[in-house]
């Protein structure tokens, strides 16, 4: 019997070592990634194995601009330029369409897979980008994995929507807002809320004047808290005595502006968020 047992110890003991062999060589076989865009960099950590990320772009260590600023910290920083990809020569390189086309040309001539990522503008587009980068960095299955709880959280905001939809207007800094045919938009939708400047036939990132804001008198009030701690011009737009006025008499809620900025899985939580207001 203890041949026995010290035969089935080794047996596991070896069946454990060829496990640990395998998952080094699956990690190993995954291809090396370098980001040089926001939105990318930040699907990029939110599906990467850490050991595949060579490098990421300064934004996404800035925490008014990401969500996932602290793991960003963790890598190394780049600018977006070729030179700078060339030291660390990934296996592909994740970019956003409107990244430097200069950049993106030289690295593709130098024979740099890129993939290109348009900006998203609905729920759906967010899977779809996670997918494609999920695919080009060897990670589908947790691209899936996300994907599915995406749905999941979906269904559970669509069930708790407002039995009447509260209007909101979408206040930023520089008197700017969000319109029809946004992400934005879209999670708003989503989360059983009305967007006034989409009602009123805005498109996309634009200004909705005062005057308009006062006579839809919104029942919530969404501002986005960018950057609110530094003085400058577009956050004293904030401070307008009609907009305090209006403040004073209608909830208020704050969504970070990196929610909508790019497209993630974690933006859903931003339509939590709002449900959570209109709820109050």
């Amino acid at each position: 019997m203890p041949h026995l047992l010290s035969t089935s110890s080794a047996a596991c003991a070896a069946i454990a070592a060829a496990c640990v062999a395998l998952s080094a060589t699956a990690t190993d076989a995954l291809p090396s990634v370098a980001s040089i865009n926001l939105c990318a960099d930040q699907l990029v950590l939110t599906l990467a194995e850490p050991s595949q990320i060579l490098t990421v772009s300064w934004l996404s260590a800035d925490p008014e601009e990401s969500l996932l600023a602290d793991s960003a910290a963790r890598y190394p920083l780049n600018y977006g330029s070729a030179e700078e990809l060339l030291r660390f020569d990934p296996d592909i390189v994740i970019a956003g369409s409107y990244t430097n086309a200069f950049t993106r040309a030289l690295l593709a001539r130098l024979g740099y897979p890129v993939v290109e990522l348009e900006p998203e503008a609905t729920i759906a587009e967010v899977e779809g980008n996670l997918r494609r980068v999920a695919s080009a960095i060897g990670r589908v299955e947790r691209g899936e994995e996300l994907v599915l709880a995406m749905r999941a959280e979906s269904r559970r905001l669509e069930a708790g929507r407002p039995p009447r939809a509260p209007t909101a207007v979408v206040v930023r800094p520089g008197g700017f807002t969000v319109g029809d045919h946004s992400l934005a938009q879209d999670l708003m939708t989503l989360a059983g809320v009305r967007n006034v400047a989409a009602e009123q036939g805005l498109d996309r990132w634009g200004s909705l004047s005062m005057e308009t804001l006062l006579r839809a008198a919104p029942d919530l009030i969404v501002l986005t808290g960018y950057r609110a701690s530094q003085p400058s011009l577009a956050n004293a737009a904030l401070s307008h005595p009609a907009l305090r006025r209006v403040r004073e008499t209608r909830p208020t809620v704050t969504v970070r502006a990196p929610y909508w900025a790019c497209g993630l899985p974690q933006s859903l939580e931003s339509a939590a968020v709002l449900q959570q207001a209109a709820a109050r």
